[in-house]
């Protein structure tokens, strides 16, 4: 039996992780740490839609393990303003409405996305590196680091379990101002007093050495710009602002005006040119109409699409529909960003375009045009030298990256025990300096259509495959309300399949309907006609026909009107 001063102990403190998003894929990043009843949320991240999902403006993680329990959250915490990390914000605080912390930068891009979906958010309070936070039992303290956002954060968590560190999304990049450069000192400051668990950026775990600076990215910026013969037109994203900061400097450098086009591009300089993050004079920028009266060489065009998507500036140019800019021969195009996987054959198509208009064309291939803003393997391991941890949890990336992250934490003294893989909804529990897992949270993806949200299971987006792939055959059948029968001609619409070779062929559909709907009337009461029959029979003679026909398998669309008889006529 314990001595009687022991009974009344608290058991020991447990802190659980639970991650919501962005392990084991790109994008929806979000996590949660949870004390007994109280939760603090680290990010509200979304993911832009594949091929897979025609039609879908975003993917959002499902929320639903937070909405359940939305009087235990104390707060949100942003580590910067990237759209996989801020994108969802406003999906989660229509349900959960706490306070918002960031950086000055962070938080204006978030209240952006809030105003254009119209969400008064409870609080957007800022923070800035080295100012400590409580939030319920965790006290927090946030880190500057480097990343291609400005105003990027990690943060230190002292919880009743022990020290956990998030890097956020991080690089070291010395060559940055003093003001800006990571916190070496922070970072090792916790490693000496002890941390419990580092959860770290793992996107660039499979790229050896470190990452470029910045500053080497303006010099070869300025070189080109220097010795170009044409018009420069160079596309980011429109949130890299260290990017646009080379870009301005090496424009300065070589006399050459700028002109910035892209609604988010117009935004984002627009923003941290008031914030006081991009210093850019007045008389370096130019409009459309005062381009167009300088010489070639004195002009460098700033857009977006570097991903190739179809409705940005960079490919309405490409494709000759942009409505003031038309790409000429000696024109210089640049691509300064990654080719993020999935993007490459968008981003060849106008590669193409442009070479074939006369213009050059310069990416990273051969030119340090880009730098990540992702640590690589050297820069992992330092952070892992730094912090010292007892466990290493890799965060931000597909499995791959996560595994990667974890093969070179062996190559650093961490036993393989000491590094802990998750998955989204797995939970990970510290307790008394260990680390074990078993309980799971609900997780999920859900698509934003309009103003819709759906699962990724969602029949909606199966239909829009279904018809991108075979096509779509629409019947419109008429029948009288009395007696059920054929009012007129059946209708046959064919969208989407070839079927010219056969001029006969939307007569023999009719005649198809037309029969299969007769044999239906034939056992029906016209009191109480089973309509749903009747689809399900054309839906099935429709596609065995076209199958046979042409081989292939349309989806059937049949749509069944009962109307009062009068004058017979076709639709």
């Amino acid at each position: 039996m314990p001595p009687e001063n022991l009974t009344s102990l608290e058991p020991t403190p447990q802190v659980d992780v639970i991650p919501l998003g962005g392990l084991g894929e790109i994008g929806l990043n979000c996590l949660c740490l949870a004390h007994r009843d109280e939760i603090v949320v680290i990010d509200a991240g979304l993911m832009f839609p594949d091929p897979n999902f025609p039609g879908v403006d975003i993917i959002i993680p499902d929320f639903y393990y937070l909405k359940e329990r939305r009087e235990q959250v104390k707060g949100i915490i942003l580590t910067h303003g990237h759209e996989d990390h801020i994108g969802a914000l406003p999906y989660l605080l229509k349900d959960v409405s706490v306070p918002v912390f960031g950086a000055k930068l962070t938080l204006e891009l978030a209240k952006n996305r809030l105003e254009e979906c119209q969400i008064t958010p409870k609080a957007l309070i800022e923070v800035k590196p080295r100012l400590k936070l409580s939030l319920g039992p965790f006290d927090i303290e946030f880190i500057a680091v480097n990343h291609s956002i400005l105003d990027g954060l990690a943060l230190a968590v002292t919880t009743p379990a022990g020290v956990i560190i998030h890097t956020g999304d991080f690089k070291f990049d010395y060559g940055a101002p003093e003001k800006e450069r990571l916190d070496l000192y922070s970072f090792a400051r916790y490693g000496e007093e002890g941390v419990l668990a580092l959860l770290s950026d793992s996107t660039n775990s499979d790229e050896p050495g470190f990452t470029v600076s910045e500053t080497e990215v303006g010099r070869a910026l300025s070189d080109i710009f220097t010795k170009a013969q044409g018009r420069i037109v160079l596309a980011c994203f429109a949130s890299s602002l260290t990017r646009l900061r080379q870009t301005a400097m090496a424009a300065k450098l070589s006399k050459r005006k700028l002109l910035f086009d892209g609604r988010s591009m117009l935004h984002n300089v627009a923003l941290a040119r008031s914030l006081g993050y991009l210093d850019i004079d007045e008389e370096q920028i130019v409009d459309i109409e005062q381009a167009e009266l300088l010489d070639d060489r004195e002009v460098a065009i700033v857009v977006t699409g570097s991903q190739g998507e179809p409705l940005s500036a960079l490919s309405r140019m490409a494709n000759g529909e942009h409505k003031h800019i038309n790409v000429r021969p000696g024109d210089t195009i640049i691509f300064s960003a990654k080719v993020i996987p999935g993007n490459e054959r968008a981003i060849a198509g106008l590669v193409n375009l442009f070479q074939s208009q006369g213009a050059n064309v310069i990416d990273n291939r051969f030119h340090q045009v880009h730098a990540s803003g992702h640590a690589q393997i050297e820069e992992l391991k330092l952070m892992l030298s730094l912090t010292k941890p007892r466990y290493l949890i890799p965060i931000h990336g597909e499995l791959r990256h996560l595994t990667g992250h974890a093969l070179l934490a062996y190559e650093t003294g961490l036993a393989p025990d000491r590094v802990k893989i998750l998955t989204n909804g797995r939970i990970l529990s510290l307790q008394n300096d260990q680390a074990f897992e078993g309980q799971t949270a609900p997780t999920g993806r859900l698509l934003v259509d309009g103003n819709s949200l759906g699962s990724a299971n969602d029949p909606v987006i199966r239909r829009r495959l279904k018809i991108a792939e075979n096509g779509l055959i629409q019947l419109i059948v008429v029948l009288a309300k009395d007696d059920l029968a054929l009012l007129a001609s059946p209708k046959i619409t064919v969208y989407g399949v070839h079927y010219q070779d056969d001029p006969d062929l939307s007569l023999e559909t009719a005649l198809l309907v037309e029969k299969a709907t007769s044999d239906w009337r034939e056992e029906q009461n016209p009191d109480e006609p089973d309509l749903n029959a009747l689809i399900e029979i054309l839906k099935r003679e429709v596609r065995i026909f076209f199958r046979q026909s042409i081989n292939r398998k349309p989806l059937i669309w049949p749509e069944i009107i009962l109307a009062n008889k009068g004058p017979s006529s076709e639709l």
